[in-house]
C-alpha cells in the first residue's frame, strides 16, 4: 500500500503520521520543510492544464441534454439568452465563486493520487465537506481512506454576525431583502420620469455606444463639465474629432464609488448632458427599467428559482470534469443557489430587461465597445446587439488592464465562438492592449479572425516615461519603498500584516515608507492598529499612483493590483505578495524576474536583490496617436 497524507491543517503534529506515510502533501501551505509536497504550488504548475478542462466543463455542461431538452435550454425562462451563460457556475470569477480555488486543488489531488500510484489517503484536519468529497473520491477509484479532522471545523471564511444571519436566510428571502435595498437606493433615483423609457436624443448621423462603469471619471475634467472616463483615456479626444461623423451615446453601469454617492453620480451625468460636449446621450442601465420590465424580471426570477430545485438533483451528476471521478459538487451547490435563487439571479434579470430595452430604443449602432471582463451584462449587450430585429452592430470587446492568467473569466472554451447556443454573446472583435494579452488569448484557442490589436488606452502616458526612464544611479541603490495595496480585502490584510512584521523585524530601517492604499480599500486604521508606535515611520499618500513611480522607488505591491505594471513599464524594481492560500492574481506573474512576497525571508531577499522584471517591449501597445483604434471605431 502507498499512502498519501494529506495535511489540511497546518497546526497537527506530524510524527506519527510519517511513521506509516512516505509522502506528505499540505492542503494550504507553499512553503513546505524537505520533501513535503505543497498542492497550492503543485495547482500554480497545472492551472492552464486544469483551467482548459473548467472551461469546456462550463461549456459543454451547458449544452448537455437534461429532462427533455439541453441545460441551458431550461434556463432561457421566456427570453433568447440562457441565464445558465450568465450564472457563477459558466463566469468562473476566481473571487465571486470563493471555494473556486479549492476546486482546483482538489483537480490538482486527483492528479498527484493517479501520477503517485497512491492506494491511500490520509487526511488531516480540514471540514466536513472537504473529508466528505475525499471520500467519495476515493471510494469511486478503490483507495483506501482515513480522515482526521475536527467536525467542527469551518471553511476558514471570517464572516460578520450580519452575513452569517444573511446566508443563513432562504435565497428567496435574500433576493426579495436585496431588491428592496436596491429599490430604495437605486431605483427610486434613476425610475424613468412619467414611467415611460427615455427617448434618446437624436442624432445627425448613426451614433455608436460605449457602456463602460461609472463614475470613474477625471474629477478635474468633470468639474468643467467635460467627461473623461479613466477607462476610455485618450480616447475621448478622438472620438470628440470625429462627433459629426460618428456620434457616441454612453450607458453607464453603475460602481459604487467610497468618494461620491448615487446623488452626486447623477448630478454630474447631468452636468454632461447639459455640456453637449462629449457624447450624445448618457445614461444609467437602470434608467430603461419600466414598472412592467420589474414585472416581468420577478416573474423570470421565480421560474428559474423553481427550474433550479427541479433539476438540482439532475445538477448533482454533472459537476466532474472530463476524465475525473471527483465530484465538486459540494463546492458549487452555494453557488448554484446564489446564481439561480438569490439576489444575484433577481439582479441580472434586471440588467437584462434594461440592456434589452436600451439596444431597442438605440436603434442601429455603427458599433458597440465596453471594456472587456466577460462579465454576464457584457454577454447579455453583446447577444442583444446581435439578435435584437431593427437594431444592434458589430461589438468589439476592449481589453482595459492585463490579463491574468487566474482571472477565468477571459479563457472561454473554443466551442462557445461556434456553437450557435453560445456564438451569439461572443464580441466580434477581442481587442488585446498589447501582444501579451493577445499570445495569452491564442495560446487559449480564440479564434484568430476575432482577435484585434489596439493600443492600451489606460497606459498610454507610458509610452513616453518608458522611454524617459531613469534607473537609480550605479553604487546608490534605491532607498524608498512604495506599498501599493489591492481591491480585495483578504489580499490586503496578507500585506498589511506582513508590512507590519517587516517594520517590526527591522528590514526596513533606513527606508523611506510610502503607502499608497487602493481607493476602494482604506488601510491607515489597520497598519496603525499593527505598528503602534512605530506607526510614524509611514507616509501615506492619495492622488494618481503614477506621480509616485519615480526613480530611486522600489514598489511593493499586493498580489492583483496593475500598478506593477505601470512600474514595471517604467523600470522601476518590483516586487509582489503572493497569495496565502488562493489564486494568484499578479498581473506580471509570468514575466521572468519578477520578484514575490510571502515571508519574512522573502522580503530581506527581495530588498536586497530588487531589479525591474524582465517585461517584454511589446507587451502593451502605445502608439501615439491611437492609429488601431481609428481604425477600428472608423473615426
Amino acid at each position: 500500500m502507498k499512502e498519501l497524507t494529506l495535511l489540511a491543517d497546518s497546526r497537527a503534529p506530524l510524527a506519527f503520521h510519517l511513521e506509516t506515510s512516505a509522502a506528505v502533501a499540505h492542503w494550504n501551505l507553499r512553503d513546505v520543510p524537505g520533501e513535503h509536497i505543497s498542492v497550492p504550488a503543485l495547482c500554480d504548475a497545472r492551472l492552464t492544464e486544469i483551467r482548459r478542462e473548467h472551461a469546456a466543463w462550463a461549456c459543454r455542461t451547458g449544452l448537455r441534454p437534461v429532462e427533455g431538452a439541453l441545460l441551458h435550454e431550461h434556463f432561457q425562462a421566456g427570453e433568447k439568452l440562457s441565464m445558465w451563460w450568465c450564472s457563477l457556475l459558466y463566469e468562473r470569477h476566481p473571487k465571486m465563486t470563493p471555494l473556486l480555488y479549492e476546486v482546483y486543488k482538489l483537480r490538482t489531488l486527483e492528479h498527484l493520487l493517479d501520477e503517485g500510484g497512491f492506494t491511500a489517503l490520509r487526511l488531516v484536519g480540514g471540514d466536513d465537506r472537504l473529508c466528505g468529497t475525499l471520500l467519495a473520491l476515493c471510494q469511486a477509484t478503490g483507495r483506501q481512506f482515513a480522515d482526521y479532522h475536527d467536525p467542527q471545523c469551518r471553511d476558514g471564511r471570517r464572516l460578520t454576525w450580519l452575513r452569517r444571519l444573511y446566508e443563513a436566510c432562504p435565497s428567496l428571502l435574500r433576493a426579495a431583502g436585496r431588491y428592496v435595498h436596491w429599490w430604495f437606493r437605486v431605483r427610486l433615483p434613476l425610475r424613468p420620469r412619467g414611467g415611460a423609457l427615455p427617448a434618446l436624443p437624436p442624432a445627425h448621423v448613426t451614433t455608436g455606444t460605449i457602456v463602460t462603469y461609472f463614475p470613474n471619471v477625471d474629477m478635474e475634467a468633470a468639474a468643467a463639465g467635460r467627461f473623461r472616463s479613466r477607462y476610455w483615456e485618450g480616447l475621448h479626444d478622438a472620438l470628440c474629432a470625429a462627433a459629426a461623423r460618428t456620434p457616441v451615446r454612453w450607458l453607464f453601469i453603475r460602481f459604487p464609488s467610497p468618494q461620491m454617492d448615487l446623488a452626486g453620480c447623477i448630478r454630474m451625468r447631468d452636468r454632461f448632458r447639459a455640456a453637449h460636449q462629449d457624447g450624445v446621450s448618457f445614461h444609467y442601465l437602470e434608467e430603461f427599467l419600466t414598472a412592467a420590465d420589474l414585472r416581468a424580471a420577478w416573474k423570470r426570477y421565480l421560474r428559474l428559482a423553481w427550474t433550479s430545485r427541479r433539476l438540482e438533483a439532475a445538477m448533482r451528476g454533472l459537476c466532474r470534469f472530463e476524465g475525473s471521478r471527483l465530484d465538486f459538487w459540494p463546492y458549487m451547490a452555494d453557488d448554484w443557489a446564489e446564481t439561480f435563487r438569490g439576489w444575484r439571479c433577481l439582479e441580472r434579470c434586471l440588467q437584462q430587461r434594461g440592456i434589452d430595452n436600451y439596444v431597442k430604443a438605440a436603434g442601429p449602432q455603427r458599433w458597440f465597445t465596453f471594456p472587456l471582463e466577460n462579465c454576464p451584462w457584457e454577454r447579455m449587450l453583446t447577444h442583444a446587439a446581435h439578435t435584437t430585429p431593427g437594431a444592434g452592430g458589430p461589438v468589439y470587446g476592449a481589453q482595459h488592464s492585463t490579463i491574468r492568467p487566474t482571472d477565468f473569466r477571459y479563457f472561454d472554451d473554443p466551442a462557445t465562438f461556434t456553437d450557435s447556443a453560445c456564438a451569439a454573446f461572443q464580441p466580434d472583435r477581442i481587442c488585446a492592449n498589447g501582444q501579451g494579452a493577445l499570445r495569452q488569448w491564442q495560446a487559449a484557442g480564440v479564434p484568430q479572425e476575432r482577435l484585434e490589436l489596439v493600443e492600451a488606452l489606460r497606459y498610454m502616458y507610458l509610452a513616453d516615461a518608458r522611454n524617459a526612464a531613469v534607473p537609480a544611479q550605479e553604487g546608490q541603490p534605491p532607498r524608498r519603498l512604495l506599498v501599493v495595496t489591492g481591491f480585495f480585502a483578504d489580499e490586503t490584510a496578507d500585506h498589511v500584516r506582513l508590512l507590519a512584521r517587516a517594520v517590526h523585524a527591522g528590514l526596513l530601517d533606513g527606508w523611506e515608507i510610502v503607502v499608497k492604499p487602493h481607493p476602494y480599500l482604506a488601510v491607515e486604521a489597520d497598519l496603525r492598529h499593527e505598528l503602534g508606535a512605530r506607526a510614524g515611520c509611514l507616509r501615506f499618500a492619495e492622488g494618481p499612483v503614477a506621480t509616485l513611480l519615480v526613480p530611486g522607488t522600489v514598489v511593493w505591491s499586493s498580489a492583483s493590483t496593475t500598478v506593477v505594471l505601470e512600474a514595471a513599464l517604467k523600470k522601476l524594481p518590483v516586487m509582489v505578495m503572493l497569495p496565502s492560500d488562493g489564486f494568484d492574481l499578479c498581473p506580471l506573474q509570468d514575466v521572468p524576474g519578477l520578484l514575490r512576497t510571502g515571508s519574512l525571508d522573502d522580503v530581506r531577499r527581495a530588498l536586497s536583490c530588487a531589479a525591474p522584471p524582465a517585461l517584454p517591449d511589446d507587451y502593451l501597445e502605445l502608439q501615439p496617436g491611437l492609429p488601431r483604434w481609428r481604425a477600428l471605431l472608423e473615426l
